[in-house]
């Protein structure tokens, strides 16, 4: 099959599929940001930046980690999944214990709220009660959590070789790589990939890739540049989803940055390296406006909404539009986050000023 008769048909596949009640990506938890961040899609790498304590981790988990996998668990018929996880920040562990408190948050309603130091009992004042043992004990959350496990791979590798290793290797044995003669090459040469299961998406996240270790003979940058590399083959080869997470660098968090309201995440701010920036099709901001005392940032209300807010912007869209932004209601408890209303709807607001108030008061003294 040609190159243009394969792109006709995948379109023609892609709206049969809509139509038929099927995704082309799993879709984006804030329904009202769909528009310029529709979802996870296939074939699409993504970069997640922020300031230091901006919770760029935590909202990169949410969106391609806790949101992914209970979107593949409600949803079998749909969408099939695998997460490679790179071990370069935290222990599996402690990554896994941040999915149990944000999933008693969710199916409870925002009535089971624990963070990661209660679930581990790190003090008297903060004892996992035997209740919420029993809770996820139960079938339902053991299923679940088995999904997770299941579906949810750590890498132990740290070094950009090791990690293309891992996702070449697990592409070869899930798909069919099919080749074609060109004139002029001695042997065939890579044409295209057809998965054995095309609705399967596979992810994998480094967070944060400052901490990968080098590789023979380079430093820092340019092993992240070659990490990079690596992310444009198997998304193009493979249709692979690769998710970066990265620092801005020093000159973001800077008095003249801030001076002139300029503390949003930047392309040309990325710490280390600005080649994946430069690769990746998708750009994800994260702010936190409190972190600089702001009392008002984006007409909201910093003052009341203190740590609790953050602003995710659309830093670069390839495929789409950039620099549209929303804002978030953020509970760093159980690494939540729900779109804010408007800064304008005073009574909408008003709720999410109480509901910070409850969370401040039933924290333990």
């Amino acid at each position: 099959m040609g190159l243009i008769q394969r792109v006709l048909q995948n379109a023609e596949e892609r709206r049969q599929r809509i139509l038929s009640g099927k995704v082309n990506c799993i879709p984006s938890p804030f329904k009202v940001f769909r528009y310029d961040y529709p979802g996870v899609e296939l074939g699409t790498y993504y970069l997640v930046s922020g300031g230091a304590k901006a919770s760029k981790s935590k909202i990169a988990n949410f969106l391609f980690l806790f949101n992914t996998v209970l979107y593949a668990y409600e949803h079998p018929d749909l969408v099939r999944l695998k997460i490679f996880y790179a071990l370069l920040e935290e222990k599996a562990e402690n990554i896994t214990g941040k999915f149990i408190c944000y999933l008693l948050y969710k199916l409870s309603g925002g009535k089971i709220r624990i963070d990661i130091k209660t679930f581990k009992s790190v003090d008297s004042s903060r004892l996992l009660s035997q209740d919420i043992l029993d809770l996820l004990n139960t079938l339902e959350y053991q299923s679940i959590l088995h999904f997770f496990e299941e579906h949810v791979i750590w890498i132990p590798d740290r070094n950009p070789t090791g990690i293309y290793h891992v996702l070449d290797k697990y592409a070869e044995e899930h798909g069919t790589i099919h080749r074609k003669k060109v004139k002029g090459y001695d042997k065939e040469i890579f044409d295209y990939y057809e998965p054995n299961d095309p609705d399967e998406y596979v992810l994998c996240i480094i967070d944060h890739i400052g901490l990968i270790s080098t590789e023979r003979g380079m430093d820092l940058r340019t092993s992240i540049k070659k990490l990079s590399e690596y992310f444009k083959i198997v998304r193009n080869k493979y249709n692979y989803i690769p998710v970066v997470v990265q620092q801005q660098n020093s000159e973001t968090l800077s008095l003249e940055a801030f001076k002139a309201n300029k503390i949003r995440p930047t392309q040309k701010g990325l710490a280390d390296s600005q080649d994946p920036g430069k690769d990746c099709d998708v750009m994800l901001g994260i702010t936190s406006p409190f972190a600089f005392e702001l009392k008002e940032y984006r007409k909201y209300d910093i003052t009341k909404l203190k740590d609790c807010i953050r602003f995710l912007d659309v830093v670069l869209g390839r495929d789409g539009a950039s620099n549209s932004f929303i804002g978030l209601y953020f509970d760093g408890a159980t690494g939540f986050y729900a779109p804010l209303p408007r800064y304008d709807n005073l009574s909408e607001l008003n709720k999410v000023y109480q509901l910070i108030q409850r969370n401040q008061e039933s924290m333990p003294k």
